[in-house]
C-alpha cells in the first residue's frame, strides 16, 4: 500500500519575486506531496521537479508506482511556475532560476523530518540514497541542482531527466566539476516541446555513468503525467527504466537495469549506455 501526504514548507531566507501579475512575497512557500510505501526501515528518496505549468499531482500515478517499488517520492509545487501559481504560471517563467535552491530546501526539510520523531517520516529515509528526476523545465532545474557551479547539491547521488529542457540550463552559468553522477536521460522522439536532439547532445556533454533511452513516437508529457491505468506504454517504459536505474544505483542491481535497456533496444527504442569503468 502507498500513502500520499501533503506538507507545506516555507523558506524564510529567500523571497518570491514580483511578476506582472503578482506582487511577490518575502519568503518562498513550497507545497510538497510525499508518496511512501508501508515499509519499515530507511528507503531511497526520489525528489521530482515538475515542468512549466506542472503540478505534483500530475505525477501521481508514476509516483505511486515508484513508491510501491520501495522509494519515498516527494514533489514540490514551485512558487511561480506551477499551474496554480499566483498571477498565472505564464508570468512566472523566469523564476525557474530560483528553483534548484527550492529543491535543496525541500530536500533539507525531508531529511530533517526523517531525523525527528514522532514525524511520520522519521527513520524512513536513507540519507545516502537520494535521486532527483526533472521533467521539462523541471529537468532544467535538476541540471542546475546537480551540474551547475551555482547550485550543485552533492547530497544527490543520481539524476533522471525526462523530456528535459536542457539548453535553458545555460542560465545557471558554468558547469560544476561533477564526478561520477549516474544519469539517465529519457526522451520521446516525437516530442513537440523539447526537440529529441537535445537528449543525445546532452548525453555527449556529460561523463559516465550515463544512459540514454529514446522512446520512439512518444511526445512530451505522457511518459510521466498520464494517469491512465493500466499505464500507457510510454509511462510504463519510464517507470520501468527509472525503477531499474535507481535499483542499480542504490541496490546493486545493475544486471537488471542492463537487461531492461536490452529489452528496450530489442523493441526498437534508442538505447545508449556508458556505465564507465566501475560498472
Amino acid at each position: 500500500m502507498v500513502t500520499r501526504n501533503e506538507r507545506t514548507w516555507v523558506d524564510t531566507t529567500r523571497s518570491t519575486p514580483r511578476t506582472s501579475q503578482y506582487a511577490g512575497a518575502a519568503d518562498r512557500t513550497l507545497r510538497v506531496l510525499i508518496w511512501k510505501p508501508e515499509h519499515s526501515g530507511s528507503l531511497p528518496v526520489l525528489l521530482m521537479a515538475h515542468g512549466f505549468g506542472g503540478l505534483p499531482e500530475k505525477f501521481d500515478a508514476f509516483a505511486r508506482t515508484v513508491a510501491a517499488a520501495g522509494f519515498v517520492v516527494a514533489a514540490p509545487a514551485f512558487p511561480l511556475t506551477n499551474d496554480n501559481a499566483p498571477g498565472g504560471h505564464d508570468a512566472g517563467f523566469r523564476d525557474f532560476i530560483n528553483q534548484p535552491v527550492d529543491l535543496s530546501f525541500v530536500l533539507s526539510q525531508l531529511l530533517q523530518a526523517s531525523r525527528t520523531p514522532p514525524d511520520p517520516l522519521a527513520g524512513t529515509i536513507d540519507t545516502a540514497a537520494i535521486a532527483v528526476l526533472g521533467h521539462s523545465l523541471g529537468g532544467t532545474t535538476a541540471v542546475g541542482l546537480t551540474r551547475k557551479a551555482c547550485c550543485v547539491d552533492d547530497r544527490v547521488r543520481a539524476l533522471i531527466l525526462v523530456a528535459a529542457a536542457v539548453p535553458l540550463a545555460d542560465a545557471f552559468g558554468s558547469d560544476a566539476a561533477v564526478i561520477d553522477l549516474p544519469t539517465l536521460i529519457i526522451q520521446g522522439t516525437a516530442d513537440q516541446s523539447v526537440a529529441y536532439t537535445t537528449a543525445p547532445a546532452y548525453y555527449e556533454h556529460i561523463g559516465p555513468p550515463r544512459f540514454l533511452l529514446g522512446l520512439i513516437g512518444v511526445d512530451h508529457s505522457e511518459a510521466l503525467e498520464s494517469q491512465v491505468e493500466p499505464p500507457l506504454p510510454a509511462r510504463e517504459a519510464t517507470q520501468r527504466a527509472s525503477i531499474t536505474f535507481l535499483d542499480a544505483v542504490f541496490r546493486d542491481a545493475s544486471a537488471r537495469f542492463r537487461a531492461t535497456l536490452s529489452d528496450f533496444a530489442a523493441a526498437g527504442d534508442i538505447v545508449r549506455s556508458d556505465p564507465g569503468e566501475t560498472s
